[in-house]
């Protein structure tokens, strides 16, 4: 794991907030020059603690307003048994994030999806066709307080 400094910490907050804000003006915030800003953002880059840079798109401007978390419950905990799932999870555009978790559920699912349809189908695909699911509980999203991504800095 790399070394992460306040300067490195002070970075990573403001791209977190705005990953399109200009080199110079980040700097600028910062405190540093621009090109000591440039090899501190292409340093983390590198080191892998900025995975990738992506857009934060409204789901309901793009057509998919329906949102839930589904908890599941898988029969045999393997690897091995999950492996159907977990191809047919990668392609479900829907799925959004999908994590094994401890506790008293398996996993947690995250999916925006266009209507109750696209819910049905997508059950129907995962969950009722898979005798490795013992059970799955889904919540639809109603109100979201807050969303943001990436780790506490």
């Amino acid at each position: 794991m790399p070394e992460l400094d306040q300067i490195d910490t002070k970075i990573l907050r403001q791209l977190q907030e705005n990953a399109d804000i200009p080199n110079a003006e980040l700097a600028d915030r910062i405190g540093l020059s621009p090109s000591a800003c440039l090899r501190r953002v292409a340093k983390l880059r590198q080191s892998g603690v900025i995975r990738k840079t992506v857009a934060v798109i409204d789901p309901a401007q793009v057509g998919r307003p329906l949102g839930a978390v589904i908890n599941l419950e898988f029969h045999r905990h393997g690897n091995q048994f999950r492996q159907d799932f977990i191809r047919k999870v990668r392609k479900l555009d829907a799925v959004r994030q999908c994590h094994v978790v401890t506790g008293e559920v398996t996993g947690v699912m995250i999916l925006q999806m266009r209507d109750m349809a696209e819910y049905t189908a997508l059950c129907e695909t995962l969950f009722d066709a898979d005798d490795n699911i013992v059970w799955y509980r889904t919540y639809i999203i109603t109100e979201t307080l807050k969303d943001e991504f990436g780790p506490a800095i």
